[in-house]
Parts: structure tokens; C-alpha cells; sequence
């Protein structure tokens, strides 16, 4: 029978877009006469080394539904990471390539995966920090979040709000931040606190088990990242 999930869908709309739109409604009918192993075979037909005997192996192995799962999940991440480097060279104007390296360079230290710490560099990047305010921030955003067990989004945009000279909730979470006057929050003095405080915690957080297993997760995730690069059509 047809199968309809998203990746099937798409693949068959990839195969049939340079057709008239009146083509890509048939999309069910095409999809019940596609096999799954033809669609594998598809996406090895990217590789010269690679083929639908292999295709046809690697399901036997794994299993239809299992490997058709891994390429799908693949993609996604891909596309998630690719989406995330695009919000950042929107919100900066430019590509950032010393941002992308800080993103990388954490997500190794740190149980924080770097499409993360990405989506909050383009966040900053929209409400006008500058390239060398976003690196700055984001360590301590790490800390911050690793050693109150508040999420990356909540420090990230409650350390933004003090460069405008309020405290706001961080006030409230860590209460040596209202010792510091408008001008001291407007010049970054929070990021001092903060990092006296709490500095180191996101690496500290990983000689845990469960911070160990974070990231194995994220390790695990740029592989898929990847595969998904390879496998994506252009």
C-alpha cells in the first residue's frame, strides 16, 4: 500500500518536479508503486561506490522501516542544522564563520549541541549585538544555564535584557546582578558576575553521567548531520 509520511512524499515530489503541477497530485498513485528499497536506492545513486545491490543489502540488515527511519531522522537534522547557520547569516547580514567555530568548538566542551548555541547566536544577532557581544555572551548563557537548570533560551535573553540596564528575572535568580548600576549592566558588567560566580559550570556538567550521555547525543547528532548533507538533494 501507499505510504505517506513526509519523507516519502518528498521524495516523490523531488522526482516528479519538473513535471506540470498537475502531475504532483498523483503523488498516492505514484507513491503505491514505489518499493522502499528503490527509494534507498535512490538516495545511493549519489554515491558512485554505492548502488541498489547495497541498498537492497543494507535493508535486509537493518531492516526496511529502521533504515528508511535513519535516512529520514538524517535529513532532518541536516536541514535543522542548515536552517539554524541560515537565521544566524540572516540576523548578522553576513556569514559568521568565527560564530559557527565558537558553536563547534562548545558543543565539544559542553553538553550543548552546537545548532543550540547556533539559534541563540541568530537570536542576538536579530536585536542588534555585534558579532564579538554574541561571543562573549553565549559561555556565559552556557554557565548560566548549566548551573541554575534554566534552559540556554531563558539565560541567553535574560543576560540580553541587562545590557538595557535592567536585571529583570536574572535580578531575581542571582541577586549580586542588582548590585550593579545601569551603566555597569549596560557595559556587560552582568557577564562578570555571572561568569565569577558560575564560570566553568557547562564544562562541569559533563563529568556526569547524564552530561556524558548529552553528549555522546550530540556526537551522535553531527554524524547524522553529515549523512543527512550526503543524502540531501540539492
Amino acid at each position: 500500500g501507499a505510504n505517506n509520511s513526509p519523507f516519502f512524499m518528498y521524495i516523490c515530489k523531488l522526482m516528479i518536479k519538473s513535471r506540470s503541477s498537475e502531475d504532483v497530485l498523483t503523488v498516492e498513485r505514484i507513491l503505491s508503486k514505489i518499493s522502499e528499497v528503490d527509494i534507498f536506492a535512490y538516495y545511493c545513486s549519489s554515491f558512485k561506490q554505492l548502488g541498489k545491490s547495497l541498498g537492497a543489502a543494507a535493508v535486509a540488515y537493518f531492516g526496511t522501516q529502521g533504515l528508511i527511519s535513519a535516512i529520514n531522522g538524517s535529513i532532518v537534522a541536516y536541514q535543522q542544522q542548515e536552517m539554524a547557520e541560515r537565521k544566524l547569516q540572516t540576523a548578522l547580514g553576513r556569514t559568521s564563520q568565527a560564530l559557527l567555530n565558537q558553536a563547534s568548538a562548545l558543543q565539544k566542551v559542553t553538553t550543548f549541541g552546537d545548532e543550540a548555541i547556533i539559534a541563540q547566536q541568530a537570536f542576538l544577532g536579530s536585536i542588534g549585538f555585534t558579532e564579538e557581544k554574541i561571543k562573549n555572551l553565549i559561555p556565559v548563557a552556557l554557565d548560566l544555564a548549566s548551573a541554575t537548570g534554566q534552559t540556554l533560551e531563558f539565560a541567553v535573553r535574560n543576560l540580553a535584557k541587562t545590557y538595557s540596564g535592567l536585571t529583570g528575572e536574572l535580578g531575581e535568580l542571582i541577586p549580586q546582578t542588582k548590585e550593579l548600576t545601569a551603566e555597569e549592566l549596560k557595559a556587560g558588567g552582568a557577564l562578570q558576575v555571572i561568569s565569577d560566580l558560575m564560570g566553568g559550570s557547562a564544562v562541569e556538567n559533563t563529568k556526569t553521567m547524564t552530561g556524558s550521555l548529552e553528549q555522546m547525543k550530540n556526537a551522535v547528532g553531527d554524524t547524522a548531520e553529515s549523512m543527512g548533507e550526503l543524502l540531501s538533494p540539492v
